[in-house]
């Protein structure tokens, strides 16, 4: 059941806007008063806003509805950590033509490039006086390449990219533009192009970074692609001291379940075919195999 900006009583539930007047604008608030500071201290707010408690109920009603066109979700949370980042990563999956933007008291670096990564479109942060809502909305336009793809041109090729960057996460989301314009590219589907994959390098060079190299600027993390229609693969090589795999803990069990932390390798484990640690943790080898492309059963070597 989603509320109405303008409501005062019982939610009800409301039929997305479109046309003359604009896109639907939903909002996943789960603190209204701190929404209540946002559209008292913005410049300009839609005069609308269907509300939602929690992502998967937007993501319910979504799903319960005959057509969803161009739509504008507002993910307002005070820290960047309180973001339901798995109601993001599902709602860019199912309704890829919705664009999520998020509104934050506070977001640490770290935080931001996970945002970014799972296709957040504007991360808006105080002050919320120079932040216009409706601005941000009518800004987002569909870009149309203008020239014309060869549907077979990629089965007939592969790419090979290696980098060499410094401990710098600013550089994590350039690579991963990379990665997934080209996925799309080589007919790899939808949410592995746009989310699952991309999602999945973002937690092998972010801890690289942070953890392998402890953010040393000094110290330069090597990112080694290769890409075929057949196949997806990324070494990530760090200057640092090694890390044991073996002594992650499980984030499902026990006290596991409540830390922040710890969560990226599970995460990777669950996205990609492969997960491999080698040189003592230093070197971290990635591989997603794409189900589209014919005599990707294992053992296969297409595309090697």
């Amino acid at each position: 059941m989603a509320r109405k900006s303008s409501d005062s009583g019982t939610p009800d539930p409301v039929i997305p806007r479109g046309g003359k007047n604009g896109p639907p604008v939903y909002a996943v608030v789960s603190d209204p008063s701190f929404f209540d500071r946002i559209r008292t201290e913005c410049t300009n707010v839609p005069p609308e806003i269907d509300f939602y408690p929690d992502a998967p109920k937007l993501l319910a009603y979504l799903g319960a509805t005959e057509k969803t066109g161009l739509a504008f979700v507002v993910f307002a949370e005070r820290f960047g950590h309180d973001v339901d980042i798995s109601g993001v990563r599902q709602l860019r999956i199912d309704f890829p033509q919705i664009v999520p933007v998020v509104i934050l008291e506070a977001c640490d670096q770290q935080c931001e490039h996970r945002l970014q990564a799972v296709g957040v479109h504007r991360i808006m942060l105080p002050p919320f006086d120079q932040i216009d809502l409706v601005r941000e909305i009518d800004s987002v336009a569909p870009n149309i390449p203008s020239f014309k793809r060869h549907p077979d041109l990629m089965r007939r090729g592969q790419i090979r990219m290696d980098f060499l960057i410094p401990s710098d996460l600013s550089y994590v989301l350039g690579i991963n533009y990379e990665i997934s314009m080209l996925l799309k590219e080589f007919g790899f589907s939808q949410p592995d192009a746009r989310i699952n994959i991309p999602l999945a390098c973002d937690e092998a060079i972010t801890n690289a970074i942070i953890h392998g190299n402890k953010a040393q600027p000094e110290k330069k993390v090597n990112v080694q692609i290769y890409l075929s229609h057949s196949r997806f693969r990324i070494r990530v090589r760090d200057q640092g001291a090694g890390f044991d795999f073996d002594s992650v803990a499980d984030p499902r069990s026990g006290d596991n379940v409540h830390r922040a932390s710890g969560r990226g390798v599970f995460l990777m484990r669950k996205i990609m075919d492969t997960v491999e640690y080698k040189e003592g943790g230093r070197v971290l080898e990635l591989e997603k195999l794409n189900p589209a492309a014919r005599g990707n059963g294992p053992g296969s070597t297409a595309g090697q």
